[in-house]
């Protein structure tokens, strides 16, 4: 394998295709003076993912058509041993031009590419004093070294943060985890909103609220889980926005509450004269004891 054969190929090679996939696969095979190439036609097929006769005619598109052509050297692979084959099992040896990838220029990109990593190098800041090794700043103090801070206070080397206490003291808790005494509590339009099964914009959901009397708020607040049941249950999965809910106060459409029955108090009969009195009058009151 040859990295430096193959950069050349990628930056320089003028061709595309299935030739420059075969110069690529044919590089990563050679030493970098092009030599010792060894390729077989089933391998390099499956290399370039072609058949083997369309390999091995891409291949000889890139070999000279005749003596004159390798003289001149117009040609990027040449057989250079086993013209014929050898014996069973061995395979021609090819030569690669890589003489030949030198005389191009580099691709429009890769040269700018170049020009911009040549201008970083020549634009590197110099003059750094020692301290910039590790700060990566100009003249920066030794207390720097610590907190990549100028001037920092000596508990701010250790901790980094400005007015730190020493080094063992309690330290007081961050300022998001103390509960805040300006937030506003929730009023009824935070509770219905947040009830709502989806989202929606708050401020215009808040405008809707507010154009809404008062017995309208209590009674949108009051029929949301009786809305939002009554869609599922139509087989409705999104339900529509609080916004459009409060504005065109769609909880009238519903239908009216069962008004609650009154369970009827059962009558009782006046209790009459068990069958004992009714044998043995005398036990009887006077009162009841018809004359």
């Amino acid at each position: 394998m040859s990295i430096d054969v193959m950069t050349k190929v990628i930056q320089r090679a003028p061709v595309a295709g299935s030739k420059f996939t075969c110069m690529l696969v044919m590089a990563n095979w050679c030493n970098d003076d092009g030599d010792s190439l060894y390729p077989s036609m089933d391998l390099l097929a499956e290399a370039m993912r072609v058949s083997r006769s369309q390999a091995k005619r891409i291949l000889r598109s890139l070999m000279p058509a005749g003596a004159a052509e390798e003289a001149a050297g117009d040609w990027w692979f040449r057989v250079v041993g086993n013209d014929k084959g050898g014996a069973p099992g061995m395979t021609r040896r090819y030569e690669m031009n890589v003489a030949r990838l030198d005389t191009f220029p580099k691709l429009t990109e890769f040269e700018k590419a170049d020009d911009r990593r040549r201008h970083k190098v020549e634009t590197r800041r110099s003059n750094a004093t020692h301290n910039t090794g590790e700060t990566g700043r100009m003249d920066a103090p030794r207390a720097t070294y610590a907190t990549g801070r100028t001037h920092a206070p000596p508990n701010e080397r250790l901790t980094g943060r400005t007015g730190a206490p020493p080094r063992g003291a309690s330290m007081r808790p961050d300022s998001s985890e103390e509960p805040s005494t300006e937030r506003e509590p929730m009023d009824d339009f935070d509770h219905a909103l947040k009830r709502w099964p989806g989202a929606d914009s708050p401020t215009a959901a808040r405008r809707a609220w507010n154009a809404l009397p008062p017995f309208d708020r209590i009674e949108a607040v009051r029929e949301i889980d009786r809305f939002v049941s009554a869609n599922r249950s139509a087989g409705r999965k999104l339900i529509c926005s609080f916004t459009r809910y409060l504005s065109e106060r769609m909880w009238i459409a519903l239908p009216e509450r069962p008004k609650p029955t009154q369970p009827r108090a059962a009558v009782q009969a006046p209790a009459g004269p068990s069958p004992f009195e009714r044998k043995h009058p005398k036990w009887r009151s006077d009162s009841e004891v018809k004359p």
